[in-house]
């Protein structure tokens, strides 16, 4: 049955309404956190000071903070290296459902390789994972979640790309996924010691890639992350107010940032300070910026790029990822997003006819009349009916 648009259409004027005062609200605070911004950057070193002593105080922090650069300018991209290499991998996934038959869980990871300037053609690969059912069900019983098994495939799409690296491969070479470089986001993950475990190995895979003078990014599209808002609040809280409970109004990083970025520059680079009390000792220390892939002037289009800190303090390494990303997000000209990820993306998505082919040469396997296999959910059964 269709939906009932006359009904949804009664509410659709007082929606519309409440949506465009929300975003007036955002653009009035922004204005206000403009004029804060100017003055809290402006002694990048007070500043920085400022958080490290919450950083002391506070076990819970997510924010940014200002590194070498001036937080009040914006950078160009530089010159495009005629030879290079780009490494992008995503992921997609299918998560166990306890209403099917069979609950199964997968891992699909795309892989794109592009050598510029080598004349050798792109390289595509794909590598589909069906995952150990210690995977899918804990010591518990408990049936893994959709972040347990994102996780999974983060970590897959991390080594995969790691596993596709050669001494024949021209360098230099970026590789980039899709998503934050850490993993401490996924809040809903049941095993924290899995996530822990993750994590670690998140930083060991970095300290190969230093080692080897491999760059990675993680590009975040239309990020809605608050991290300079919340600088902002310290530098209230410590610097120039009482202290007092902080707004829980929270506006966007992009919002912020808008008009201070033209088109084909970025950010100043920042510094995420996250600070939670399940963290590892050793976990990656991560960078970012946020460039403009937009060429229109009065049309911003802001992503945040994740970096390791590491090649945060060294410019012309986040000049050359600056530049490669900028210039890979033109090929697709109307809507700006790395084509190499875009590329990834359309390798590894699982369509439902797959999935539903992957349940039934798994439920093929077992005896006639096994048990295990059991039936579909009735409320499962009832929602395939034509």
């Amino acid at each position: 049955m269709p939906l009932n648009y006359a009904s949804v259409d009664k509410n659709a004027s007082q929606y519309a309404q409440q949506a465009q005062d929300w975003l007036l609200e955002c653009k009035k605070i922004a204005g206000q956190l403009n004029t804060l911004y100017d003055e809290a950057v402006s002694d990048p070193e007070r500043l920085r000071q400022m958080i490290e002593l919450v950083q002391e105080s506070k076990s819970n922090l997510y924010l940014a903070k200002p590194l070498q650069e001036d937080p009040l300018r914006s950078y160009p991209a530089p010159t495009l290296p005629d030879n290079y290499t780009l490494l992008s991998a995503d992921g997609s996934q299918i998560v166990p459902n306890r209403h099917r038959a069979l609950q199964f869980g997968l891992i699909n990871v795309g892989i794109l390789t592009v050598s510029f300037g080598s004349g050798q053609p792109p390289e595509m690969k794909l590598v589909s994972e069906l995952l150990d059912h210690k995977d899918i069900i804990d010591e518990d019983n408990n049936l893994a979640s959709e972040d347990d098994i994102a996780l999974l495939r983060d970590m897959r799409e991390r080594t995969l790309i790691r596993d596709q690296i050669t001494p024949q491969l021209t360098r230099p070479i970026l590789t980039v996924t899709d998503g934050p470089l850490d993993i401490f986001y996924r809040s809903d993950i049941q095993d924290k010691k899995r996530a822990q475990t993750a994590q670690r190995q998140v930083y060991q895979l970095d300290q190969q890639l230093q080692q080897e003078g491999i760059l990675s990014a993680g590009y975040i599209d239309k990020p809605g992350s608050s991290m300079l808002h919340s600088m902002l609040e310290i530098y209230k809280e410590v610097g120039v107010e009482p202290k007092q409970e902080a707004d829980k109004r929270r506006i966007s990083d992009r919002l912020l940032l808008g008009t201070r970025i033209k088109p084909g520059e970025r950010s100043a680079v920042f510094e995420i300070i996250s600070k939670q009390r399940n963290n590892p000792l050793n976990r990656l220390r991560v960078a970012f910026f946020y460039l403009n892939v937009s060429t229109v002037e009065d049309h911003p289009w802001l992503a945040r790029v994740e970096i390791p800190y590491w090649i945060s303090q060294q410019q012309e390494l986040v000049g050359l990822i600056h530049a490669v990303l900028f210039a890979d997000a033109q090929v697709l000209d109307s809507h700006p997003y790395p084509y190499s990820l875009h590329r990834a993306h359309e390798l590894a998505v699982v369509k439902q006819a797959e999935y539903e082919e992957i349940e039934n040469l798994l439920l093929a396997k077992f005896p006639e009349g096994s048990e295990i296999t059991g039936y579909r959910s009735n409320k499962d059964f009832l929602k395939g009916l034509k």
